[in-house]
This record gives C-alpha cells, sequence and structure tokens, in this order.
C-alpha cells in the first residue's frame, strides 16, 4: 500500500520538476498527505503537462458514495486493466504524483513505526496513478415558502486520483510486500501522453532501482493524519 506521501515542497519546485506549464493551484503543502485530501497532480492537458489539485482516492463516476474514494486510493498494477474502476483510466486518464517521500509502516513489539522513503540527493520523485471525475447526484432544493418556484438544482464535481502500487524493490521489502509505482524522469511524458498505448505502459509498472533511494524512521506522530510538522520526515533512531 502507500496511502500516505509527502509532499512539502513548493509549488513552484514541483511545477519545474515535471516541466509544467500554467499556473499551479493554489494547494497548500503537506509533508503527511493522506487519502481524502488534496494533492498537486500533473496530468496531459491542452497538449502540456499542467498541475492540478485533485483528491487523493478515486471515486469511479458510477458511484453514489463518494466515501469510496478512502478505499480506492491505490490500485495494483497487476490488475490495473481489468479492474472496472480503474481499466478506462488507465487507457485514457493518467497522472503523475511529485512527492519528496513516501511512507511505510513497520511492525515493531511497541506497535506500528513509520519509516520514511525518499532519493538519496533529495530530489522530488513522481509516483504513477490515474484520475477519475467523479459527480455527485443531482439533488433539488425545497422551495423555502409555498407558491415558491422550485428550487436551483445542486451537485458537487470532484477529481479525484489514486496512486499505482507494484511489487517491492530490495530496500522497500524489508518493511512492505508492496510499494508506489515511481515512474523515470524520462517516461514523464510518455507515461502521460494520450497517444500511448496501455499495453505499451504496463513495463513502466516495475520496482523502482533501489540504489538511488533511502529509508529512515521518523516519528509515530505521523501516524495521525492530522499531525502536520517538519518532524513528520526528520529521523529518529532508536
Amino acid at each position: 500500500m502507500c496511502c500516505r506521501v509527502a509532499q512539502g515542497s513548493a509549488k513552484d519546485k514541483v511545477k519545474k520538476k515535471v516541466k509544467a506549464k500554467g499556473q499551479a493551484p493554489d494547494v497548500a503543502p503537506r509533508l503527511n498527505l493522506a487519502p481524502t485530501q488534496d494533492a498537486l497532480v500533473a496530468v496531459h492537458k491542452s497538449g502540456d503537462k499542467q498541475l492540478e489539485a485533485m483528491r487523493w482516492g478515486l471515486i469511479p463516476p458510477w458511484v453514489k458514495d463518494k466515501s469510496i474514494g478512502a478505499k480506492l486510493a491505490n490500485a495494483r498494477a497487476e490488475t490495473i486493466d481489468e479492474k472496472p474502476s480503474f481499466r478506462e483510466p488507465f487507457q485514457r486518464r493518467r497522472c503523475l504524483l511529485p512527492v519528496d517521500g513516501y511512507f511505510e509502516w513497520e511492525s515493531r513489539p511497541s506497535g506500528k513505526q513509520p519509516v520514511y522513503y525518499s532519493m538519496c540527493d533529495g530530489d522530488l520523485f513522481c509516483l504513477a496513478g490515474l484520475w477519475e471525475t467523479w459527480a455527485a447526484p443531482m439533488q433539488v432544493t425545497e422551495p423555502e415558502l409555498p407558491g415558491l418556484e422550485l428550487g436551483q438544482a445542486e451537485s458537487e464535481t470532484l477529481r479525484t486520483f489514486t496512486v499505482i502500487t507494484t511489487t517491492p524493490n530490495r530496500l522497500a521489502k524489508r518493511v512492505h510486500d508492496r510499494m508506489p509505482v515511481i515512474v523515470h524522469s524520462d517516461d514523464y511524458d510518455r507515461w502521460l501522453s494520450p497517444e500511448s498505448q496501455a499495453a505499451d505502459l504496463k513495463p513502466l509498472l516495475q520496482p523502482f532501482d533501489p540504489e538511488p533511494m533511502r529509508e529512515h524512521y521518523v516519528t509515530p506522530q505521523m501516524n495521525n493524519p492530522r499531525f502536520e510538522s517538519p518532524v513528520c520526515v526528520e529521523p529518529i533512531t532508536f
């Protein structure tokens, strides 16, 4: 699984990393970003890469209850072209989630201990994702007083995304049996391009080379998704 990431860099740095065009939306940086929260996500739009604000946790367009998004924060690479929730987005709506790092949890006698994974050079990297647009069922506002015209129809539209996971590399395997798919920077355009065929993209969904990566333990305080502090990513020792 991958259900917590750090996206704490300024949006200008994120924009530069993915070589996005246009103005980046106003999304607050977070070092403890969790499903149901908004993130900066790179998509292909109007012939260029652009950053958009999306909510983490994919909501298929046919569902009525948006709470399902919390259960679809991840999509398994092995079945991504088979599952109804992910099959069409994989073909048409792919995205990148730029991050400073991501978290997994190690089982210890004292409880679940968070471990932070990042790049040795401290650079941002991008996780492979899929996105979708969901519109809430229309609800009609009742007139407040008899004799008034029927009120305006009310609706809610959300853009949501999921992070793709794969089998772990040598580094990640110590803690968990899954890791997020990390896309090489040379493959950003290929991943996002609407011209790319889904079958040709499957080879990208492999474990990332562990050599450029590093891991360290971080404070258990970040187990709480409401906790937000620089200490979320600072190393601790036992």
